[in-house]
């Protein structure tokens, strides 16, 4: 397992024992939405420890910054540093499954030649593997002289999303329609220095909109190298499962980017 550029995101050094317990933290917090206690990480997770030492080592990871916990429970919730060391650290490959990946690829073959049909498409379909709200958007065609992000935008599984503990807050709702549904809001978000293929993480505090801090965005690009013809991506709150997440962005928009080569762009 890689060790995490620290320099980049300032991320504190753990010991091998912290990295196990903020791993069963994560884990923990993502199946269950929880705040997560020492004598639950020991039982669920047959942490070699007892809930002293587990509970010592929380308190310390608390101090790092990478946990947190409510002023009505004694379990612990990881912060936005603590969402960023698992991504950087502690994350297993990023992917769907093989036969999902499968399934999807056949289904892109078949896809419309129209542009909305196509956005449709993936965002529909990044919605149902992830559980989130989706979006994917088209640029223009590479050959334009002066195009946007903004030319074209499609987004599917609010109500996914709405099935969420989190967004039992009407503020929270009101949140996400307002970055889907305002283009100059998104635009604000999404990252402009994006490469073709690649994908970008932006969690919490790190969102440039201070009202989108509940919450995380995955966002990747497609099209050509040289001319990106568009976004995919998923808006969630922070405990989402990152690892199938950024696996079904990536995967899509590879998908994505196959269309556009096959049909010259358009």
């Amino acid at each position: 397992m890689l060790m995490p550029d620290t320099t980049r995101y300032g991320l504190p050094e753990l010991a091998p024992r912290q990295r196990d317990i903020l791993h069963a933290v994560i884990r923990e917090h993502i199946a269950s939405a929880h705040p997560v206690a020492s004598a639950t990480l020991v039982r669920r997770y047959r942490l070699p420890l007892s809930s002293a030492t587990v509970r010592n080592e929380l308190a310390t990871l608390e101090e790092l910054g990478l946990l947190t916990h409510p002023h009505t429970s004694a379990g612990r919730v990881p912060t936005d540093l603590g969402y960023r060391y698992f991504i950087e650290s502690l994350m297993p490959r990023p992917d769907i499954e093989a036969d999902e990946r499968v399934t999807l690829s056949h289904q892109f073959r078949q896809a419309s030649i129209d542009i909305a049909d196509r956005l449709r498409l993936a965002a529909s379909t990044l919605a149902h593997l992830t559980a989130e709200a989706a979006l994917a958007t088209y640029d223009g065609a590479p050959e334009a002289e002066r195009v946007t992000w903004t030319r074209e935008i499609h987004y599917e599984g609010i109500e996914r999303v709405l099935e969420q503990p989190e967004f039992e807050r009407r503020d929270h709702v009101r949140e996400v329609m307002s970055l889907l549904n305002d283009r100059a809001l998104l635009a604000q978000v999404l990252p402009v220095s994006l490469g073709e293929g690649d994908v970008a993480v932006t969690i919490g505090g790190e969102l440039a909109i201070e009202t989108l801090h509940a919450f995380a965005l995955v966002v990747g690009r497609y099209g050509a190298p040289e001319h990106p013809a568009g976004y995919v991506g998923v808006v969630g709150p922070r405990r989402m499962d990152y690892r199938r997440t950024i696996g079904a962005v990536r995967y899509i928009g590879e998908l994505m980017s196959d269309l556009v080569s096959a049909i010259g762009g358009a």
